[in-house]
């Protein structure tokens, strides 16, 4: 393992290493597409949008980069720098709040290959991925409401 045990099978950093982390960071950096996102904003140290973001990071869909950024958001390590029009109405533009810390850039300098296997792994169907637990199943068949009104050619049979 090239991380040297820092991250678990699933992408998750290791408790240890999360028990060290300030209570901001241990959210932000505890899932492996939250830190592709924070490599990708700090890799030329400029604000991107999720759309930018979303070019790098290839099988992810739009949907899961956006809440990913959003907790990056709550968590206070992404900041929004500004917004701009877009296709689909406006789109923001989010800047890495946390590009001083010598903590959070080794910690995303060591897991690097770990998250790129791990997505790879995602996009070829090895792995259920880390958003397969929110999921909601469809239903197989409707339910008839009782005490609904009868039409009036139905009440005539």
């Amino acid at each position: 393992m090239r991380d040297g045990g820092l991250t678990a099978d699933d992408g998750r950093l290791a408790a240890d290493l999360l028990a060290t982390l300030e209570v901001g960071l241990q959210d932000a950096l505890n899932h492996p597409t939250r830190r592709d996102i924070l490599r990708a904003l700090h890799e030329d140290r400029r604000s991107r949008s999720v759309s930018e973001i979303l070019g790098d990071l290839a099988p992810l869909r739009r949907g899961e980069v956006a809440y990913h950024a959003q907790v990056l958001k709550d968590s206070e390590c992404v900041g929004v720098e500004s917004s701009r029009p877009a296709p689909w109405g406006r789109e923001q533009v989010l800047a890495s709040l946390v590009t001083a810390s010598d903590q959070v850039q080794l910690i995303l300098r060591v897991t690097r290959h770990t998250d790129q296997n791990h997505r790879q792994r995602t996009a070829t169907g090895k792995s259920p991925g880390l958003m397969a637990m929110f999921r909601v199943p469809r239903p197989t068949h409707s339910v008839r409401l009782l005490g609904r009104r009868r039409r009036g050619s139905e009440r005539e049979r």
